[in-house]
């Protein structure tokens, strides 16, 4: 079997954590490992023979990498220029494997806390897959919830399968307490099953449009053999539909069973959600609670107090505080759809940004400057740049910082500084084995990221 891994998503119902720019999959939620992390060491205790395929949307393509090479995993990494949801990622996938493989499909922000109960049902699961129908896993309900997609399925099993009878999307809360009581119905768990050949000829029958695209961005895939990435055409990329699986294929095939997955699982889809995983247990050490209880309080950085308050979470991070009501966490995507509204940058970027060559983090930003602490990781340097409506001026704080500026070369120590004009061709290059720390104050008319023009870039953005 054949593990694909789908790393898309924005994973908006855990903001202000994650956010467009560092999605929930690659925040070391979890005792500072991700939920990336976590499904790689599935991957790994599953033991494949054949190296895994990770589909990442492009600009977190250097994350998922990071995560392979921490593990020493081999891997292919499919790189969509832009989210095109499951059905598409699903086909790229399957038409990068031969005929005969069987795919074990799941998302990479899922979490499964024994890993051994997990490869001993997929192990199981695999003698019984057949070439000519999907398995899908399903979760028993624990609760009425409206947070889970649901699958109802026939009441005959065969061989520890459940035929599909219907999928159903997230039900009210009232529908959803009917399913309760039901074993004919399971929460959608999105890991599936399946033979490549018949995957293509499925998605084929039933949403050929996406698949005649995507055959079209296959014909123009671009492949870095030595770096096991797989590129597409931006323009040609675009015009693929953008479809969940289950909208697209599931819900129409008939040769679909349902496996009853009974192992500990949670899709960490809402703060609740991790509320009740952290239960009893102490976030950060900086929260200090008086008479105060049954609270759920995450601080990146800062102190929090309470005092008389019961039943709320709390998630404060460099920019933004979230202050819920427990059960209504949900409905933080109503407060993203706000902050997009009223465009404010805080719903999709923090005040810092993880790049490929290390990390910004914005100390002061307002019209008349902005002031950056970069960190350059070891053997690493960023683009050969300009930029069109800023000036750029850098301090060296730790570290020794290789410049380049218009064909001439510099190298500063903690303390020297350097002016780069507007329109200067520039890089910064950590040649050393320690981090490189900078001061950057930008003037200008001008300081969004978009004011960037790559002459040549290592790390092919």
């Amino acid at each position: 079997m054949r593990a694909v891994i789908l790393c898309g998503g924005s994973g908006s119902r855990l903001w202000p954590e994650s956010r467009e720019s560092l999605p929930k999959q690659f925040i070391p939620i979890f005792d500072k490992k991700s939920l990336l992390d976590l499904t790689v060491e599935r991957v790994l205790k599953l033991k494949c023979r054949d190296k895994p395929i990770f589909i990442s949307n492009k600009k977190h393509g250097f994350l998922v990498k990071e995560t392979l090479i921490k593990y020493n995993l081999d891997a292919d990494i499919i790189l969509e220029p832009e989210g095109k949801n499951t059905c598409a990622a699903i086909y790229l996938a399957a038409k990068n494997c031969s005929d005969s493989d069987n795919l074990l499909i799941m998302p990479s922000d899922h979490l499964i806390p024994n890993n051994k109960e997990f490869v001993d049902n997929i192990l199981f699961i695999e003698k019984k897959i057949t070439i000519d129908h999907w398995i899908t896993l399903g979760i028993k309900p624990t609760k009425a919830s409206d947070a889970y997609g649901y699958i109802k399925v026939e009441s005959n099993k065969k061989n520890n399968l459940c035929k599909v009878e219907k999928f159903i999307e997230k039900p009210s809360i009232e529908i959803a307490s009917d399913f309760i009581n039901d074993d004919n119905y399971y929460w959608n768990a999105g890991i599936f099953i399946a033979n490549a050949k018949m995957i293509i000829n499925s998605i084929k029958t039933h949403a050929s449009d996406i698949a005649l695209h995507c055959d079209k961005n296959f014909d123009q895939i671009k492949i870095n053999a030595e770096k096991n990435e797989f590129n597409f055409p931006e323009k040609l990329f675009s015009k693929i539909p953008s479809q969940s699986i289950d909208y697209a294929v599931m819900e129409k095939v008939s040769n679909i069973y349902l496996y009853p997955f009974n192992v500990a699982w949670s899709d960490v889809g809402s703060w609740d959600a991790i509320a009740e995983i952290y239960k009893n247990k102490q976030v950060h050490n900086k929260v200090i609670q008086v008479d105060s209880y049954n609270n759920f309080i995450r601080s990146d950085k800062r102190t929090i107090a309470t005092i008389g308050v019961e039943d709320l979470i709390i998630v404060d991070t460099d920019d933004a505080t979230l202050i819920s009501k427990k059960n209504y966490s949900e409905k933080v995507k109503l407060v993203v759809n706000r902050l997009f509204e009223d465009n404010l940058v805080e719903a999709k970027e923090h005040s810092f940004e993880i790049r490929p060559w290390g990390k910004f983090e914005n100390l002061l930003d307002n019209k008349d400057c902005k002031v950056k602490k970069i960190t350059v990781k070891p053997k690493k340097r960023l683009s050969l740049q300009y930029h069109n409506f800023r000036s750029e001026h850098w301090v060296v704080v730790i570290g020794i910082a290789n410049i380049y500026i218009d064909n001439k070369n510099f190298i500063l120590k903690p303390g020297d500084s350097i002016d780069i004009p507007v329109k200067s061709h520039h890089y910064i290059e950590n040649k050393q084995d320690k981090d490189l720390i900078i001061i950057e104050t930008q003037l200008g008319s001008y300081f969004g990221e978009d004011d960037i023009v790559r002459l040549d870039d290592p790390y092919s953005r």
